[in-house]
C-alpha cells in the first residue's frame, strides 16, 4: 500500500513538473521588458526619475549679509526639520532631517528614512548618514534603491531598477538646503 501511494506521488509531481517545462522554457526565452510593466508603474517610473518634491531652501535665510542680521541670528536659537519627498504612491522614500542651532552652531542633527511601496515595485532604504560635520552646517545623505516589477510564478522579476541619493544640509541659521542626485 505504501508502495503505491508514493508511485502515484511519484507520478503527480512527475506531471506537474512536466506541464511547467514549456512555461521555464518560454519565460527563459522572453525575459520581461519594460513594456511589460502597467500604465501606473510607468507613471511612478516617471515620478520617481524626475526627482524629489520640495527641494528649496526654506526657513530662514541662509544668505545673510548685513552684520547686525548676522549677530541677531547667532543669538537665536531653536529647532527646526525638513522632509524629501520622491516618487508616487506606487513606489515613494522620504528623508527626513531634524536639527537644533543657537549661538551660531548647529548644536545637533538626527536624520531618518521612510518608504513605501506597492508590490510588485519595491523601495529599499540603503541607510542615511552624516557625512559632514561642522559648527556651521552638517550634511546628510541618504541612499535608496527602487525596483519595478512584472509577477511571475517564480517571483517577482525587476525590469527597473534605479538608486537615488537625497541630500539634506542643515545650517547654524535654522535653515536647511535639500537636492538629489
Amino acid at each position: 500500500m505504501k508502495l503505491r501511494i508514493r508511485i502515484s506521488g511519484a507520478i503527480a509531481a512527475a506531471l506537474l513538473l512536466g506541464s511547467l517545462l514549456p512555461t521555464v522554457a518560454q519565460a527563459a526565452t522572453d525575459p520581461p521588458t519594460l513594456d511589460d510593466l502597467s500604465a501606473e508603474q510607468q507613471q511612478a517610473i516617471a515620478a520617481w526619475e524626475s526627482g524629489g518634491t520640495n527641494m528649496s531652501t526654506a526657513s530662514g535665510d541662509a544668505n545673510v549679509t548685513s552684520r547686525t542680521a548676522v549677530a541677531s541670528v547667532a543669538a537665536t536659537s531653536g529647532t527646526n526639520s525638513m522632509k524629501l519627498y520622491r516618487g508616487s504612491w506606487l513606489m515613494w522614500a522620504e528623508e527626513n532631517v531634524s536639527f537644533g542651532y543657537g549661538g551660531g552652531s548647529v548644536t545637533w542633527s538626527d536624520a531618518f528614512q521612510q518608504s513605501g511601496w506597492v508590490i510588485p515595485n519595491t523601495v529599499k532604504q540603503n541607510g542615511t548618514k552624516r557625512i559632514y560635520t561642522t559648527s556651521a552646517r552638517h550634511d546628510w545623505r541618504g541612499s535608496y534603491t527602487v525596483g519595478a516589477g512584472v509577477p511571475t510564478p517564480w517571483g517577482n522579476a525587476n525590469v527597473y531598477s534605479a538608486t537615488s541619493n537625497a541630500f539634506s544640509r542643515v545650517l547654524n541659521v535654522g535653515s536647511y538646503q535639500k537636492w538629489e542626485d
